[in-house]
């Protein structure tokens, strides 16, 4: 592929001293757009969107209120631009371009054949041909997902509604993934275990594990059980599910309750991969 297949038409052409708010404001429309700067009918720079919000007042309030707006207002093209601009021929292929732009830190590159200027490419159009290289040779697919299961969810709602386990086994059957079905599970309340012969709470926790497991498998279709792993673990519910994913590589965490929720809010955060939230 060549650069003269990818590049795009530029937002247009403006004078190094004519006013940055107005340049602004023909690149609001375009994110990944780029006006090529000229400076008395020679190439001087390049603008892109990105370059002209560095040059802007602040958008923190307390910030801007200290940056005088007849100081703002007469910034030019020519105090956001980037001199000096990446040129490219159209016969370029997208990884010289690429190497031209990191190297000198652009975002942009100026097309060019011969002295006319034909179009622009940016590091946006860059990634999306990478991305579309990527997707081509590996199509994209989730190969080990993880899901959350409280086995205190009522009766009623799982004839009712569709459960964060169901879910999962879709997305699951639809990739052909690998399921594992997890329940962090309580301790033994103090109570309980103070009044238990010694040596008896390792067979009390035995037997609750295996129960546990078996309450698991039993909600999994008997056709999905070849792709199903079933992991309890005992502790804080976080802990359990960030150590379960971690452990077994989830590229997804599918568990019950609102984005909003503690419990849900702080997997979101701490989680080595995305989290659905059912």
């Amino acid at each position: 592929m060549r650069i003269k297949m990818l590049m795009r038409c530029t937002s247009g052409t403006v004078e190094a001293r004519e006013s940055l708010a107005a340049a602004s404001m023909r690149l609001a429309s375009d994110s990944g757009g780029c006006l090529v700067v000229t400076d008395g009918g020679r190439l001087a720079g390049v603008l892109t969107p990105a370059d002209a919000r560095a040059a802007s007042p602040s958008t923190v309030p307390s910030l801007a209120v200290h940056e005088w707006p007849a100081f703002t207002s007469r910034l030019t093209v020519a105090d956001a631009m980037r001199r000096d601009p990446v040129v490219v021929p159209p016969d370029a292929t997208p990884g010289d371009a690429a190497h031209a732009m990191r190297t000198r830190g652009h975002r942009a590159a100026v097309v060019v054949d011969g002295s006319e200027v034909v179009g622009v490419v940016t590091t946006t159009d860059l990634l999306g041909t990478l991305v579309q290289r990527l997707e081509r040779a590996t199509p994209p697919r989730l190969s080990r997902l993880l899901v959350a299961v409280s086995l205190a969810a009522s009766t009623s709602r799982r004839c009712h509604s569709r459960t964060p386990l169901d879910l999962a086994l879709g997305i699951a059957r639809r990739h052909r993934a690998t399921l594992t079905l997890l329940h962090v599970m309580r301790g033994l309340s103090l109570r309980v275990a103070e009044g238990l012969p010694a040596g008896v709470d390792a067979d009390v926790q035995r037997w609750r594990l295996a129960e546990v497991r078996a309450a698991l498998i039993r909600r999994v279709p008997r056709e999905d059980r070849s792709m199903v792993r079933v992991d309890v673990r005992a502790g804080d519910v976080v802990e359990g599910v960030l150590n379960g994913a971690a452990t077994t590589g989830a590229e997804l965490i599918v568990m019950g309750g609102r984005p909003g929720a503690s419990l849900v809010r702080e997997t979101m955060r701490r989680a080595p991969c995305p989290v659905l939230a059912a």
